[in-house]
């Protein structure tokens, strides 16, 4: 009997634990539906700050971002919003998200300048030092082309009718509009630019690109100017470049202040030529020349060291 007793005991017990479990856990799923409920209710976004922007307007960031007042402020997907922002606005390099509760969502923005313009075979693409292309211009301008609009600012009616007349001229030549040669537009003002690859497929927010399956040396000359802007840039020389070069298969031209001719090999270490070149401008050039003086200062030879000589 005693043991039976035991048996009912212990049960019982093993009932009322099982129940006491039971209830807490519903207890639990309500307080979490509570919570979820509130913040539902209370961090809705009823305010958006956009803080770091120059090139774009903070309502310009808040489309992009896909961010709608009364979203949800704890439930909003960082990742999607930062990886909209970068998509859509080219000059945007970076986004952090911040939440002020309990209804403000933060988006800081870093942004690119635009570095350089570099020629795609037909038009003038901005490009910040990374090699980023963040907008195609008008040719002798820095303004970005308009819709509809040619790369050399002609309007659309003028371009046709110059066109009909090309066609024309060239029929009675006997020469076709495929052979006849385009003559390359102004390059932007301002910036130092850029001529020798043939861009890839460019795209605003993408990093320039030459085909890899053509000749190796535009892979090359590609990979040289991606290393070599950054170097120039973190050494000051980049202000005073006018143009570079990259036409042939083995040197880079890169014309200095309308002053300098300077030639360098493909594959260096642009860091270490800056701080040479740097050396030569300060010691030589600056010291010495006269205002009007030109030459070329040569880094090319094997054993490494800059000839420099005055025109």
């Amino acid at each position: 009997m005693a043991t039976e007793r035991t048996r009912k005991h212990q049960s019982r017990r093993k009932n009322g634990g099982n129940l006491n479990g039971l209830y807490l856990a519903v207890s639990v799923v309500l307080i979490l539906a509570v919570i979820l409920g509130g913040s539902i209710v209370f961090f809705k976004i009823n305010t958006v700050e956009v803080e770091g922007n120059v090139h774009y307007t903070e309502e310009e960031i808040v489309n992009a971002s896909g961010v709608n007042l009364g979203d949800n402020l704890l439930l909003t997907r960082d990742a999607t919003v930062v990886a909209r922002l970068l998509t859509q606005l080219p000059y945007v390099s970076s986004v952090t998200l911040s939440h002020k509760l309990p209804d403000t969502l933060v988006i800081t923005v870093a942004e690119s300048d635009a570095q350089a313009a570099i020629y795609d075979g037909s038009s003038w693409w901005l490009m910040d030092s990374s090699g980023k292309l963040l907008e195609q211009v008008d040719s002798g301008t820095g303004g970005a082309m308009d819709e509809g609009a040619s790369s050399s600012g002609v309007e659309p009616e003028g371009e046709a009718e110059e066109a009909d007349a090309s066609e024309a001229e060239a029929a009675s030549s006997g020469v076709t509009p495929e052979e006849e040669t385009v003559e390359m537009p102004d390059p932007p003002e301002g910036y130092p630019y850029i001529i020798g690859l043939t861009l890839f497929q460019p795209e605003a927010g993408s990093v320039i690109a030459v085909d890899e399956e053509g000749n190796r040396s535009q892979v090359l000359m590609l990979e040289s100017l991606l290393n070599l802007l950054p170097a120039f840039r973190n050494r000051g020389l980049l202000d005073g470049v006018v143009s570079i070069d990259l036409s042939s298969e083995s040197e880079i031209i890169v014309n200095y202040q309308n002053r300098l001719t300077i030639k360098l090999l493909q594959d260096e270490d642009y860091d270490y030529k800056a701080k040479l070149i740097l050396g030569v401008l300060e010691d030589y050039v600056d010291a010495n020349w006269e205002d009007g003086d030109t030459g070329t200062l040569d880094m090319t030879f094997s054993d490494g060291n800059p000839r420099l000589t005055k025109n």
